[in-house]
Parts: C-alpha cells; structure tokens; sequence
C-alpha cells in the first residue's frame, strides 16, 4: 500500500505540476477523489434494512431526476403562455403526456418505494411533491392526492433531510459515482 502511494504522488508530481517562467513558485493541480469503503454492519437487520433502501433508491431514484428536468422544462415553456388558461392547458398536456409514459411503472412502486420517491423528488426539486402539485394543479388537486398518499401510509409534505436522511444520500453518492 506505502508503494501505491508513493508511486501516486511521483505520478501526480510528474504530471501536475505547472511551473510558468514569469512565476517562481510552483503549484500543483490535483483531481479530486472520492475514496468509498464497504459498509460494514452490526446486526443481521440493519444489513437487510440497507439492502432494502439501496433496492427502493436504485429503482425510483432515475424518476425522480426526471421529475426535475421535467419541472426545469416546464417552467422555461411556462415563460412563453401569457394568458392562465393557456398556461393550465398546456400543464394538462404535459401531465396526459407524463401519465401515459409512465402510469404502469408508477403504479408497479411498493409504498417504501414511493415514500423513497417524495424524498427524492424533495432534494432534487428544492419543494414537496404537495407544493408541486399545488402549483401546477390546484389546492384542491393537491388536498385530493394527499389524502389519497396519507390513506396508504405516504405523505407528499414529506421533506427531504440531509442528517436523518443520510442513508438515502450514501446510496445516491454511490449511484452518482458509477457504483451501484
């Protein structure tokens, strides 16, 4: 291991560093790196628990970044509708749009699943899944789907939180880095 490391700093310093002739310091310009060990568990269930939460993350986490860039599109086309009713029909036609390429996926999500889904949708978008719908369709809308979400054990007020949370952010690190 000392010969990994010393043989990285000799390839680092022979490749990194710059010297210009008007300066007479040297600086070195490293990579940045992220250095991610095995978890390791103290009981049985926890090791489950972790199994569990990496499965429901991996399986909704690529809905909730389009979530966001859909949100991101949205908005820019919103820009463009000056009257309310045409804003109101073109977020029902994008909703029709969503609904149809989605609704069999979405309604395939156990309900950890979809309580993983408000979380991340939360970090990803900066607002509850209720604020965005009550944006987009309407306080009565958002009750409506609410009180559906708390009937089955969810609720989109859910927030996202960074320290109690901490799992669910390991777990999209990993994904982001290419390892899960």
């Amino acid at each position: 291991m000392k010969t990994l490391i010393v043989a990285l700093f000799i390839s680092i310093k022979a490749f990194a560093i710059q010297y210009s002739p008007l300066d007479s310091t040297y600086y070195i310009t490293l990579p940045t790196c992220d250095i991610v060990s095995n978890r390791t568990f103290k009981t049985v269930k926890e090791k489950a628990d972790w199994n569990m939460l990496k499965a429901n993350v991996k399986k909704v986490y690529p809905y909730s970044i389009y979530v966001k860039m859909k949100l991101a599109e949205m908005d820019a086309q919103l820009a463009f509708y000056k009257t309310q009713k045409e804003q109101d029909n073109f977020i029902a036609k994008s909703e029709k749009e969503l609904i149809s390429s989605f609704e069999s996926e979405i309604k395939k999500l156990t309900v950890s699943q979809g309580k993983v889904l408000v979380k991340l949708i939360d970090k990803e978008t900066n607002s509850s899944a209720y604020q965005i719908i009550k944006e987009r369709r309407g306080v009565m809308s958002s009750l409506l789907w609410q009180g559906v979400s708390l009937m089955f054990g969810g609720n989109l007020k859910t927030e996202y939180n960074t320290s109690t949370d901490k799992n669910i952010e390991d777990i999209v690190n990993l994904i982001e880095l290419g390892l899960l």
